[in-house]
């Protein structure tokens, strides 16, 4: 009798990088393209909120519909400042989010995701996979000074970035054989600027601390996707085709590399 074929459960990670993090919808275009299968997902931060988006629909087409027709200005004009914890509390990104994802909570993915956080008060990473959907997404993108902390469970939450900016770890303990990582990073310090204002030193400081940690990641997936986003700071989420576009490009560069994973 003909042994069957072990199916490879492949893993992706969708990592931190703000507005950077549109290229992960040009990623998911290839990959779903291509039938790519994708078993689990992980994501710190914008990768948070792309892949939490993803799980829902698992439909691409329409996430980039949703993501290019909407009205960037107004939503950055809906950031409400507060000088409690952060500069902005973050309620009316939180209504943004909600609109889409209604009440979902985990359970109700289509693939198997799991969301980054870090602990601000330990410095470890937390590791969210049940309960409130919105509310994970909203701690993982909880920038120091920037947003308010989200508490779950006890635990003061920030953003994943901050101790796991690609989160291979989590798909390793969900079951993936082999690992798709997309580092927003890797490509960040091709824009060069000689001088700073006092909020991009602020910008440019946290990118340093992701890049080297995303670097040190990188090293355990099995093949990393790099899109050229350098030149894309984290606010300019009105760059959403060229985000879109470097992600597609930088996928279909290592497509024969993932093609070999399956």
């Amino acid at each position: 009798m003909k042994r069957r074929k072990k199916l490879v459960k492949i893993g992706l990670a969708l990592g931190s990088g703000a507005a950077r993090g549109l290229a992960h919808i040009g990623v998911l275009k290839v990959l779903e393209r291509n039938n790519i299968p994708i078993d689990y997902i992980a994501g710190s931060s914008i990768g948070a909120v792309v892949g939490a988006m993803y799980s829902v629909t698992r439909n691409v087409n329409q996430l980039e519909k949703i993501v290019l027709s909407a009205d960037w200005k107004l939503f950055l004009s809906l950031l409400d400042p507060v000088l409690s914890q952060g500069l902005l509390r973050g309620q009316k990104i939180r209504k943004f989010i909600k609109d889409f994802l209604g009440d979902a909570e985990f359970k109700d993915l289509k693939i198997p995701t799991t969301i980054v956080a870090t602990d601000l008060q330990s410095g470890e990473t937390k590791l969210l996979d049940k309960g409130d959907l919105c509310e994970a997404i909203m701690a993982s993108c909880a920038i120091p000074l920037v947003f308010q902390p989200v508490k779950i469970d006890g635990t003061v939450l920030v953003d994943g970035g901050l101790s796991a900016p690609l989160a291979i770890q989590p798909l390793q303990k969900m079951g993936a054989d082999k690992i798709i990582a997309v580092n927003l990073d890797g490509d960040f310090f091709t824009k060069k600027k000689e001088k700073f204002t006092i909020g991009e030193m602020a910008w440019q400081t946290i990118n340093l601390l992701r890049y080297n940690l995303a670097r040190r990641d990188a090293e355990a997936a099995d093949v990393v996707i790099v899109p050229e986003v350098g030149d894309i700071w984290g606010h300019e989420f009105l760059n959403g085709e060229k985000a879109i576009a470097a992600g597609e490009k930088a996928a279909q560069k290592v497509l024969p590399e993932i093609k070999k994973l399956i």
